[in-house]
This record gives C-alpha cells, structure tokens and sequence, in this order.
C-alpha cells in the first residue's frame, strides 16, 4: 500500500507513532548504504507489513513542493539533509493528519495531542538551513518508540477473539443466546425498590412524630417595681403632727367617722441616663515581610545525551544537547580531557526550549582526533556536566 492511501485511512495514535518510527529506520539505512533519495512523497513511499517502509520508489522523480526541502526547490542537488527534510514532513503531516506545505506551521501548536519534544524533534527536521537540520533521525525513531510503550499503556486491552468450532462439530447447532428481554428484572428491581423506598419514609414519619407533652401553667413574669432616686429613699418625708380630735362626750350621739389620712405622694423615678458606648480602636496588623527570592537557587541544569556523540573532521556538524533545566543564557563551551580543544570552533547556537539546545560546529583538519568534552556554561558561571563527544579522521 502507498502511504497517501494509507493516510486517508482512520488509524489510532499508536499506529502512526509506530508508522514515524518505521520511516526514520528506513531513511537512516539507505544513508547507511551512502545513497541519497530524489523526491521523497507519499506517493513514492510503500507501507507494508508491520508498517515497514520502502523508500526505493524514491530514488527517482522531481521534488514536489511541501515535501522537497528549500534548497532542493532553488535547483540543488539530492542530499542527506534534504531527503530529512522530507521525511520530517511526512512525519509532520502523519502526526497532524493533514500535509504542512511549503511554510509548515509548529507541530506543537496544530497537534497538542502529539507529546511535545517528538513535536519539537519533528520541526528540528524542516529547518530551513540544512546545517540546522539533525545529521540523521536515530533520536526521532527512538521518541517515537517510547511514546508507543506510553500510549499503549493506556490504551484497553483487545477483546478475545471468539474460539474456532470444534472439529466435528454440527454447523447447525446454533450457540446459546442470552435473553434479549430483560423487562421482567427490571419490573421486580423497581417494585423492589418502591417497597424499600415505602418502608424508609415510613419508619422516619415514625420516630420523627413527637409524644404528646402536658400543657405547662401559665407563670405570671414579675414585674420590677420602678427604682427611686436614692436621695429620696435615704430621707424620709416629714411628718406634720395633727391635733387630736376632740372626744365626744359619752352619749347615745352617733359618732362622726374620721377622715382617712391621705397617703403621701411617691416620688417619680428618674430616668435612666443611657450610657454612651465607648469606641474600641481598630488594631491595624503591619504588613507581612514580602520574601526576597532573588537568593532563591535554580534548578541546576543537567546535560542527558548528545547527538551524534561522534564527529569527523574536517567540515561542519550539527550537534543536539538534550537535558534538562536548559536555559537561553547559556553557552557551549569545548573542554579538553586529553587534548587541547584546537581548530573546533562554535558557529552558531540555538535554545529550542529547557530539554534542546543545538549547536553548529566547524572543525579544520588541525584538530586532534581524540575525545574531548561539552558542557553548557551561564551567564553567572555555572557550568553543567559534561557529554563526551569523540572527533575521528
């Protein structure tokens, strides 16, 4: 099958991890064999068993624009850079489900699905300038292998296939069926449930009834009687002294009843003076110490892989330092573990993100062929560990 036919096909995540894994394979053996491809297309790509792919359709034929690297559209000729070129937009266009054309947008932004440093990798391939392009595609094959083991870790495990008749067996004799109608359970579960339900409201009505409670008697609440001024309670009003009433003589008169004697007037309460509330004073707290994070330490970058770990001289190399933590302001530095680091010279570099940053480097024949050492130092000093990288003839 040719892959532009296996592309308008519904396929899961897995596969076309699987599929990015199988092309990087198949484009490092043939520049393995030292060949390069003519135009690399959907249309020149067989798909086979196990998704192995077939490159050799390729050999020949025009580039076509959205899969042919830049240089190769201004008439360059066929080249290892450009044949990733190529398959980096195969991968784009069979991870996004869509070809990225001529001007390929970040992989990151039109499939978030896809994990971003395989998404990253990706785009490192369709850099414009070959020199920025990854020297082959062992470490894009190699993302892409683990994000297999990742997504079928959450993916569910396949239904067991139904087991062959018995040899001997009768066609005829149909399988036993379950029963397509399953009213009848559902009709007692509801009637039980019903019942339960009944039951429950039944029992809470029950204890939540109150007994009934005897009437309590009416208790009149005393009243206070009003609070007389001080002054008038300490001194008691004066008495007037009232003459006595003369006697009547001892006759058979009637006797003139006495008048009762009027009770003094109560002196009337004062009013309470209300009192006037005091004010509370409103305790402001003082601020809280604001942290100066500027002794805070950062993470400590760390240096993983470096790809290739082996170089050639002379001519210029594309180098990629994965890790963690990485920062902009850090820069490569070239140390020596048994030679002096002469004739190795850092073109260019560049921060692709915390987990990628590539260098360009040029080496003139005077360089040494031995073992020497890279490590990516700060702006304030630092220095991470170091990669081993070996320069050969």
């Amino acid at each position: 099958m040719r892959l532009d036919a296996w592309l308008r096909q519904q396929h899961s995540p897995t596969e076309r991890l699987r599929l990015v894994e199988r092309l990087g394979q198949a484009l490092n053996a043939v520049h393995d064999r030292g060949e390069v491809l003519a135009s690399i297309a959907p249309e020149r790509v067989e798909v086979g068993n196990d998704l192995k792919c077939d490159l050799s359709p390729a050999a020949r034929g025009r580039p076509e624009p959205g899969y042919a690297a830049p240089e190769r559209l201004e008439g360059g000729a066929p080249s290892t850079a450009a044949d990733i070129y190529a398959v980096g937009a195969l991968c784009w266009e069979i991870l996004a489900g869509r070809p990225c054309g001529e001007g390929p947008k970040p992989l990151p932004e039109v499939a978030p699905e896809v994990p971003r440093e395989l998404a990253i990798t990706v785009m490192g391939c369709l850099e414009r300038s070959p020199e920025w392009r990854p020297k082959d595609l062992t470490y894009l094959a190699q993302l892409a292998a683990a994000q297999q083991k990742a997504a079928r870790g959450g993916e569910p495990q396949a239904e067991r296939a139904a087991p062959p008749p018995r040899a001997g067996g009768s066609p005829r004799t149909p399988a036993r069926r379950a029963s397509r109608s399953h009213l009848p359970l559902f009709i007692a579960a509801t009637l039980l449930i019903a019942a339960a339900a009944s039951s429950y409201l039944w029992l809470r009505r029950q204890a939540r009834a109150p007994a009934a409670a005897p009437r309590a008697a009416f208790v009149p609440t005393p009243v206070p009687a009003p609070r007389l001024d001080p002054a008038a309670e300490a001194t008691p009003a004066p008495i007037t002294p009232t003459a006595a009433p003369p006697q009547p003589p001892a006759s058979n008169a009637r006797a003139t009843p006495m008048p009762a004697p009027t009770p003094a007037a109560r002196a009337e309460p004062e009013p309470t003076p209300t009192p006037t509330p005091t004010p509370v004073p409103v305790v402001v707290a003082p601020p809280l110490p604001t942290r100066d994070t500027s002794d805070v330490p950062v993470e400590p970058a760390s240096l993983t892989t470096l790809s290739p770990p082996s170089v050639r001289r002379p001519g210029r190399v594309l180098l990629d330092i994965r890790g963690t933590g990485l920062r902009s302001d850090q820069r490569a530095r070239i140390l020596p573990l048994k030679e002096a680091p002469r004739g190795i010279t850092i073109v260019r570099q560049k921060w692709t993100g915390p987990n990628l940053v590539t260098i360009l480097l040029e080496l003139d024949g005077s360089v040494t062929p031995a073992a020497y050492a890279i490590a990516l130092e700060g702006a304030n000093g630092d220095r991470t560990n170091p990669l081993q990288l070996s320069v050969t003839k």
